[in-house]
């Protein structure tokens, strides 16, 4: 639905930040929307950037004829090209995930560029929900999906870092 994204899975959208204040149109967050996405997940720190939960989150939703009510966003913080605390902390997101689909949500997980934490946690759930046998697997999937994504030629890898890809390689 925007050019920094890709359907990791027929309910799960990978991206980059979905809000851009400074647009008055407010066209990528209104995309996501419109391609069903009711669930949020952002791996961004408090402060990394401009917070679109809450008002102006369910505002959006209005404007697109939604109920506000349907929108569900949770924030699990991973530090910009870092590893999640804890493999618990993991964990954790992935029971969002499977609630989500369980539920038939259509979810978007977003860090701030949608590269590295947002590859990372979609590698894990690719191992986790069956959808890929392992981590190397995972990657492959995403490596493939990453080639349709605009930035790509600029950012050749997702996850962006090793040790992403390597905390993937060893989910299980």
């Amino acid at each position: 639905p925007i050019p920094n994204s890709y359907w990791a899975t027929p309910l799960l959208l990978a991206c980059e930040y979905p809000w851009t204040p400074a647009n008055p149109n407010k066209p990528k967050l209104d995309a996501v929307l419109h391609a069903g996405v009711r669930t949020f997940i952002d791996l961004t720190e408090n402060g990394e950037l401009r917070p679109y939960n809450g008002e102006v989150l369910a505002t959006r939703a209005e404007f697109l004829g939604i109920d506000r009510q349907a929108i569900e966003y949770h924030r699990f913080p991973i530090h910009d090209r870092s590893l999640p605390e804890s493999i618990e902390f993991m964990y954790s997101l992935m029971e969002v995930l499977r609630d989500n689909e369980r539920r038939g949500r259509i979810t978007a997980v977003h860090c701030r560029g949608g590269i590295g934490r947002t590859g990372m946690v979609i590698g894990c759930w690719l191992v986790e929900s069956g959808r890929a046998r392992n981590g190397e697997e995972a990657l492959a999937i995403i490596a493939q999906k990453w080639k349709t994504v605009a930035k790509c030629n600029k950012y050749p890898h997702s996850p962006e870092t090793g040790a992403q890809a390597e905390f993937v390689l060893h989910f299980e």
